[in-house]
């Protein structure tokens, strides 16, 4: 799928009413398939690569990791699919993504999903440790990454399993790319406040956890807070969703089929 000059990886699941989705930073669409596996029975997933990450064109300049454009790319899945309408969601940078679609174009989302918002209306906490995954990136290239990583996710509650599929997805990307995403990414901030949630229509689920500084947590709920018609469901911790990738499609389809 084409969009701003670069070519999107787009992949399909499941049957049902349309359900796009935009992954986080260092995530893949495959990751996306398998988070949303328990909604494939009723909705058609739409999972694609965003800018710079696995198939899609990979992204060395900075300047195109702009949060309005990838907002855009989208608008472009959605536009190549002949879909007008549909339940739109994301995950941490993804999540960006989707809210700037949703406020742009809030007649086309029917659903609004967030997992994780890591960006807002004020600088992200956890820059710094974006900013030197990029860097130790560029200096050691993907394998060095997870060498120096895998440790950090065992200590923090990620099994064997859960490292070894989060590695697999690592090496899907470009280095050169995935480093710049990450030292740029780090430092967005898509909002001047949160105000315009106030004015969004569709109803809105949102994921969250505690204990992770890329994530905060504070930020999902004064997000969920303005939001006139948002659901917040908050997970003790990240590994959790490491370690049952699952767990987002098993809310987002509580909220969306079961409820």
């Amino acid at each position: 799928m084409r969009s701003d000059g670069l070519e999107l990886a787009v992949e399909t699941a499941g049957e049902g009413p349309p359900l796009v989705f935009a992954h986080g930073l260092t995530s893949n669409r495959h990751r996306t398939l398998e988070q949303l596996a328990p909604l494939s029975e009723a909705h058609t997933i739409i999972a694609f690569g965003q800018r710079g990450h696995c198939d899609s064109t990979p992204v060395t300049d900075p300047s195109l990791y702009e949060p309005n454009r990838m907002a855009g790319d989208m608008a472009a899945v959605l536009d190549g699919l002949g879909i007008d309408r549909a339940i739109v969601g994301g995950e941490s940078m993804g999540a960006a993504t989707a809210l700037l679609f949703a406020l742009r174009y809030p007649q086309r989302v029917d659903r609004l999903l967030l997992t994780g918002p890591a960006f807002g209306d004020s600088p992200n906490p956890g820059k710094d440790d974006l900013m030197t995954t990029g860097r130790l990136i560029v200096e050691t290239g993907i394998e060095g990454y997870l060498s120096v990583s895998a440790p950090e996710w065992a200590a923090m509650g990620m099994d064997e399993a859960a490292i070894a599929a989060w590695s697999t997805v690592q090496r899907s990307h470009r280095p050169a790319s995935l480093a710049v995403a990450c030292a740029t990414v780090a430092g967005w901030v898509i909002l001047p406040d949160l105000s315009p949630l106030a004015a969004f229509p569709a109803p809105v689920q949102m994921i969250a956890w505690e204990g992770d500084a890329v994530h905060p947590l504070e930020l999902a709920q004064r997000m969920a807070a303005v939001f006139p018609n948002a659901r917040l469901h908050i997970e003790p911790a990240l590994a959790l969703l490491f370690n049952d990738a699952t767990i987002p499609g098993r809310v987002f389809r509580e909220f969306l089929v079961d409820g």
